[in-house]
C-alpha cells in the first residue's frame, strides 16, 4: 500500500472510529497530564492513541520509503556504470569504476575478466544493443574483416585496434607502409615489416628495418627475378646483409649452403660462382661447403678440385668422396648428398 493511500485510510478509519464511539457515548472525560486537567469527549480520547499510532506508522513508512528510494537510486546509477564498464571490458579498455550498491560490487569486480568469445556470447540474452554491437564487431574482427572502431575512442595499442590493423594488412599488403610509419606495437610492426619486404624497395626496406634477419633476407631473395614486385640484389648487397645478420645470429655451414640453393635458380651461373667465391672469403670457416656445393652443381669439377687441394686433408670429406666419384666417371645428383 502506498503512503498516500495509507494516510487516507488512516484518517477515514480514525473519523469513523470517533463517530462510532460518539454514537453511544457522548460524555466527556477529564485527564490530568502533568497536573494540567484536560477535558475532552470520550470519543476523542479513544481516537487519540489510534491517531498517534497512525502517525508513527506513517513516519516509519516515510523513513524506509526514503531509504529504499535512495537504494534504488544507487542501483540505477550503478546499473549505468556497469553498462559503461561492460562496454569498456569488451573493448579491452582499462576499467576503474567503484559501485555504491552491494548488488553490483561482485559483478563489477569480475568485469575486467570479461573478454568472452563473441560467438559463445551470442547464445546468451543480452538486453543491450550497444553491447550486442560490440560483440558483433569482435566477431567480425575474428573473421578477418576490417571494421570501424572510431566511435569507441580506443588507444592505438588497444588489442582490437591492433587486430583491425592486421586485418587491413592481410586485405591490403601495401598498408604495411602505413603501419610502419606510425609503429606502436612491436609484434604488429614485425608482421607489417615482413609483408613490406615482399613489395617494398630495397631503400625503404633498409629504412624501416630494425634488426636484420635470415627470414627477411630469404624473403628478399624470393623477389629476385620474380614477376611480382621484383627486387634487384647485387652479390655485394647479399653478402653485406649476411654479414650484418651474422653479427646477431651467426650462420652455420648448412644455412649458407641452403642460401646458395635458394639463389641458384635466381642468378646466372657466372653470378653464382662470384657469389660463392665472395662468401668463401667473407665466411672462411663456414662458406667452404657452399662453394663446393655450387661448383658441383655447375659441373665445375676442376674448381672444386683446386679448392679441396688448398684445404687440409681432414676438411670436407663428403666432397672429397664426391670428387672421387666424378674421377671414376660416375654421374650423380648433388642434391642427394647435400
Amino acid at each position: 500500500m502506498g503512503l498516500k493511500k495509507y494516510v487516507g485510510f488512516s484518517l477515514l478509519f480514525t473519523m469513523l472510529l470517533g463517530l462510532f464511539v460518539y454514537s453511544f457515548e457522548g460524555g466527556k472525560y477529564t485527564l490530568n497530564v502533568l497536573d494540567v486537567p484536560i477535558t475532552l469527549p470520550i470519543s476523542v480520547w479513544i481516537v487519540i492513541p489510534v491517531f498517534l499510532l497512525a502517525l508513527a506508522t506513517m513516519a516509519h513508512l516515510m523513513f524506509y520509503g526514503t531509504k529504499n528510494a535512495m537504494a534504488l537510486r544507487k542501483i540505477r546509477k550503478d546499473s549505468q556504470k556497469f553498462t559503461t564498464a561492460a562496454k569498456a571490458a569488451l573493448l579491452g579498455k582499462a576499467i576503474d569504476v567503484s559501485y555504491k550498491s552491494d548488488a553490483f560490487k561482485v559483478p563489477g569486480s569480475i568485469l575486467p575478466l570479461l573478454n568472452s568469445d563473441p560467438k559463445k556470447a551470442k547464445s546468451y540474452t543480452i538486453n543491450s544493443d550497444e553491447i550486442r554491437n560490440i560483440l558483433d564487431l569482435k566477431e567480425q574482427l575474428q573473421r578477418g574483416e576490417v571494421v570501424d572502431l572510431g566511435e569507441y575512442d580506443l588507444s592505438p595499442s588497444n588489442q582490437y585496434m591492433l587486430h583491425n590493423e592486421l586485418n587491413k594488412l592481410e586485405n591490403d599488403p601495401a598498408y604495411a607502409s602505413t603501419i610502419l610509419s606510425k609503429c606502436s606495437d612491436e609484434a604488429s610492426c614485425a608482421k607489417a615489416f615482413e609483408k613490406f619486404v615482399t613489395l617494398g624497395s630495397l631503400e625503404d626496406i633498409k629504412k624501416y628495418q630494425k634488426t636484420p634477419s635470415k627470414k627477411v633476407l630469404n624473403l628478399m631473395i624470393d623477389r629476385v627475378g620474380s614477376h611480382n614486385h621484383p627486387l634487384e640484389l647485387s652479390n655485394i648487397e647479399i653478402v653485406d646483409y649476411m654479414k650484418s645478420i651474422d653479427d646477431i645470429d651467426p650462420y652455420t655451414s648448412d644455412e649458407i649452403v641452403g642460401l646458395m640453393k635458394k639463389v641458384r635458380s635466381k642468378l646466372t651461373p657466372d653470378r653464382l660462382v662470384l657469389l660463392a667465391d665472395k662468401i668463401t672469403h667473407e665466411f672462411p670457416h663456414r662458406g667452404g661447403e657452399a662453394y663446393l656445393y655450387t661448383m658441383f652443381e655447375l659441373q665445375k669439377v676442376d674448381d672444386a678440385r683446386e679448392f679441396l687441394e688448398n684445404a687440409t686433408e681432414d676438411e670436407y670429406p663428403k666432397y672429397r668422396y664426391l670428387l672421387f666419384l666424378k674421377d671414376q666417371g660416375r654421374n650423380f645428383d648433388i642434391e642427394l648428398f647435400v
